[in-house]
């Protein structure tokens, strides 16, 4: 392995180890326990993903969901303006979402009636 490689995947570590004890730290978890967890959870990491290529996404697609289930959650039939105006997105663009996550959740509701069971 080049150090330059070597001296990246160190910081990924390292910066591993500092979030997820920030993160626990900010749910009151004490700071040495915290960080103890966080070296765990670097070492656990480390061995079981160890020797991979591993792509970190930017999580928009993540973001974006978790924006349209707050869009749909605060949609009450008549603030889809609103709702434009505050998310920064289009008139349409909110008629989407929450006609795709209405699906999504009429789905949830329903389940498959065609799903398999076991007796």
């Amino acid at each position: 392995m080049n150090t330059e490689l070597r001296s990246t995947a160190l910081e990924l570590l390292d910066d591993l180890v500092r979030i997820a004890a920030e993160v626990m730290v900010e749910a009151c978890i004490e700071a040495d326990v915290a960080s103890q967890c966080a070296n765990e959870i670097a070492d656990r990491m480390s061995a079981h993903w160890g020797g991979s290529s591993i792509y970190f996404p930017m999580g928009l697609s993540r973001q974006r969901s978790k924006r349209d289930r707050e869009i749909y959650a605060e949609f009450n039939g008549r603030n889809q303006n609103e709702l434009a105006r505050k998310h920064r997105v289009s008139l349409p663009w909110i008629y989407k979402i929450i006609k795709a996550v209405g699906a999504e959740e009429q789905a949830k509701r329903q389940g498959d009636m065609f799903q398999r069971t076991e007796d």
